[in-house]
């Protein structure tokens, strides 16, 4: 069972040095999130297999002036104020760019504001142990803490999946970041000791419980990449670009999810090789989640495994968006005989290669991969196991 949730304190301490004259009216937690099975996919309607993981971002805040917007962000210990009327500028209150940071935040306000919803300032505090950009999603754990915090100060209600489209617009319209919802929804919906499969176009989902005979781990390769002019919006340029093709001789494809793989070879010869190949990923990675709910339901961990490693090889070979030091922590991983299979989590080209493992020798394994891995490339990872952790909300 997974371990419960305190709040930590240092989080107290950082919402006191930055502002000594209050005291936060609201906390709140927003996790981190693995994919397990589905890259690539939630942009073009898939589905996938996601987990919360015990990997977070912790927020404290208080109620502020009608306009002002003050932040502290506590890891990088550094502050900024911005006006709520100028939050098209993406500027701060002196007229300076906003740091990349404060644009999360600032996004969900933004995004707040264009729905009508009534915000008004907020002193707000904010740390977590959600390596960033890393694959773990700290960016929609940051979106979606606000996006509650908001919620509660105002006193207004959204839907969950509301909430969770309010924290995928703020990254995709202020950001300018391509992604899909299934960051934030894992956010939003998962619960303790279960994966989530999600169901990116029409938003259904449920939960399988995650027995404990087995354990994800996390494999930090401790490289980092930025999605925002990195490969990874190429890519998906090149997936969109296959399925626009064969939409305008069938009406009736409106992504890749409605491709199949023989019509899609069909078209081979029309699209560039890049857009064949990322495309062929797309559409083989969503017919994998769709077996993986099969065997994952059943238990049948072996198999879930194999199709993990297919999607590393289709990821790698396909997609394109592996790196050296994924490989080597992938190769690093399913060299141990407890590894059932490993991908990597996220965007690609650095972060973290995410793995199933038997619980029993777990720790085993742990200390194996990092050895390997270190010598392999030259550098150490960091690996941790994650628990399947809830979905964020105010911690009372």
């Amino acid at each position: 069972m997974s371990t419960p949730i305190s709040l930590p304190r240092p989080l107290l301490a950082a919402f006191q040095r930055a502002y000594p004259e209050l005291t936060p009216d609201v906390f709140v937690r927003a996790p981190g999130r693995v994919n397990l099975l589905g890259g690539h996919v939630d942009m073009h309607g898939g589905s996938v297999i996601n987990i919360a993981i015990n990997r977070e971002i912790w927020l404290a805040a208080a109620y502020g002036s009608v306009d002002l917007v003050r932040l502290y962000a506590s890891d990088l210990d550094a502050t900024v104020m911005l006006s709520l009327r100028r939050l098209d500028e993406r500027l701060d209150v002196v007229g300076d760019q906003l740091p990349h940071w404060a644009l999360y935040p600032a996004g969900v306000a933004w995004t707040l504001q264009r729905r009508g919803l009534k915000i008004n300032g907020i002193n707000a505090a904010f740390l977590g142990n959600v390596a960033m950009q890393a694959g773990l999603s700290s960016s929609a754990a940051v979106e979606e803490a606000f996006a509650v915090a908001w919620q509660a100060l105002e006193g207004w209600r959204l839907d969950p999946k509301d909430l969770a489209q309010i924290g995928t617009d703020a990254e995709r319209e202020y950001l300018g970041v391509g992604i899909g919802i299934q960051d934030q929804f894992t956010c939003l919906f998962a619960r303790s000791d279960c994966v989530l499969w999600l169901d990116c176009r029409h938003l259904e989902h449920r939960h399988i419980v995650l027995p404990p005979a087995v354990k994800v781990v996390v494999c930090d390769t401790n490289t980092r990449r930025e999605l925002v002019g990195s490969g990874y919006s190429n890519r998906a340029k090149d997936a969109h670009a296959a399925a626009h093709t064969i939409s305008l001789v069938d009406e009736g494809v409106k992504t890749l999810r409605d491709v199949t793989l023989e019509q899609l070879d069909e078209f081979q010869a029309v699209l560039s090789d890049n857009q064949y190949r990322r495309a062929r990923h797309v559409i083989t990675e969503i017919a994998r989640v769709q077996r993986g709910v099969t065997v994952l339901e059943q238990g049948d961990f072996a198999s879930f495994g194999a199709l993990m490693n297919e999607s590393y090889h289709s990821a790698r070979n396909d997609y394109g968006s592996s790196s050296p030091a994924l490989d080597a922590m992938w190769n690093a991983a399913v060299r141990h005989p407890a590894c059932y299979g490993a991908r990597y989590s996220g965007g690609g080209e650095a972060g973290v290669v995410v793995a199933l493992v038997a619980a029993d020798t777990v720790d085993d394994f742990v200390t194996s991969t990092a050895n390997c891995y270190e010598q392999a490339n030259g550098r150490a990872g960091a690996l941790f196991i994650a628990e399947p952790s809830p979905g964020a909300g105010v911690f009372l």
